[in-house]
């Protein structure tokens, strides 16, 4: 999820060496013999068959035979968040639901006859000018504000962990995006905090990066948050790309010495339109994702060091949507399907060797 708010701060020119991946329609992730150096969060085929729904009344957790569940589903060391954060309008609308086949693969299928903004005062961001409507993901980590209900974690990966003591990790993942009257991105989101809180929460300081892998033209951000560019490798269907000027950086909610809007500030990583991809098998170096931002957040706003300052706390992976026409005030609709069929997360890897097992 990712809060633009109207007074949106453009950081200034970026270079740096970042990365994305785009991502396929595989049943699995990875070939060759098994590994067990990675954390696996899909396929769950244990959960097979299972389905969950999330509408405007039911944001967070799906909802039930009476009203809403108190959280969203773990299956082993994903959580299934629905998170229509900025969804409002009535309950019957239509919703967002997720499901998982005989074959572990996660189906999120969202169909509203109308997705105005969430404004009441009890909304998680009642002024929030943006498209986005939602962002169901498979989450690892610790879910924001939330920390009761994340799922656990891995010996391999124990967030949250300061970003040096993190020796490298990719993202892998393989997805499929249909898509009908809807503005969508295909997208990591990672978050991270200037503490080891075991509990962290979106507030002043917190950094919000997200890394597009796939999207349509009505989704770009505005040309005047745009910072720069980044060179970020990236592999697609297990052949290597230098990813040489292919992302483009924009950035929100960030100022001088670490500070943010008081939910936090974001910073995105969107492929070019020549290197995004609607479906594939997608390698995507994070940790350079990481040592990029915290370089041009040092050089150009003084910030400390991400390396050493900072915690990864959450790495999500799913698709935000939004009306079609992608204005923050339309009410709808929105129609999309998409197909996650493999997300693990490979530490001390490399692009070519990372892999699901």
């Amino acid at each position: 999820m990712s809060l633009r708010s109207r007074g949106a701060v453009a950081l200034a020119s970026l270079a740096s060496t970042a990365l994305l991946a785009s991502m396929a329609l595989l049943a699995g992730c990875g070939t060759g013999a098994p590994r067990r150096d990675g954390v696996v969060l899909l396929p769950a085929r244990s959960a097979s068959g299972h389905g969950w729904n999330w509408t405007a009344r039911c944001q967070f957790g799906p909802a039930a035979a009476e009203g809403c569940t108190d959280a969203a589903p773990v299956l082993g060391s994903a959580q299934i968040s629905g998170d229509e954060w900025n969804l409002g309008g009535a309950a019957g609308a239509g919703s967002l639901g997720m499901a998982v086949d005989s074959r572990g693969r996660m189906t999120i299928s969202g169909s509203f006859t109308s997705a105005p903004p969430c404004t009441a005062a009890s909304c998680l961001a009642p002024a929030a000018s943006t498209w986005v409507r939602g962002y169901p993901s498979v989450l690892y980590g610790i879910n924001q504000c939330h920390a009761g209900t994340s799922p656990p974690v891995s010996r391999r990966l124990p967030f949250p962990m300061r970003l040096d003591s993190i020796p490298r990790l990719i993202g892998v993942t393989a997805y499929s995006a249909r898509t009908a009257r809807v503005t969508y991105d295909v997208a990591y989101d990672l978050w991270l905090h200037p503490s080891g809180t075991s509990q962290p929460c979106r507030s002043e300081g917190t950094l919000e990066i997200m890394v597009w892998t796939a999207y349509d033209r009505a989704a770009l951000l505005p040309a005047g948050m745009q910072v720069g560019t980044a060179s970020i490798p990236f592999a697609v269907n297990g052949v290597t790309r230098p990813g040489t000027q292919a992302w483009n950086v924009y950035a929100s909610n960030v100022d001088q010495g670490g500070r943010t809007a008081p939910w936090g500030g974001t910073v995105w990583f969107v492929a070019s339109r020549p290197d995004a991809v609607g479906r594939g098998r997608v390698s995507v170096d994070l940790s350079a994702v990481l040592s990029a931002a915290g370089l041009l957040l040092h050089d150009n706003y003084g910030w400390p060091q991400l390396a050493s300052d900072y915690w990864l706390d959450t790495a999500a992976f799913g698709v935000e949507y939004g009306p079609q026409s992608s204005n923050p005030a339309d009410s709808g609709p929105a129609r999309f399907s998409a197909q996650i069929s493999a997300y693990c997360l490979d530490p001390a890897s490399t692009l070519a060797t990372a892999t699901c097992s």
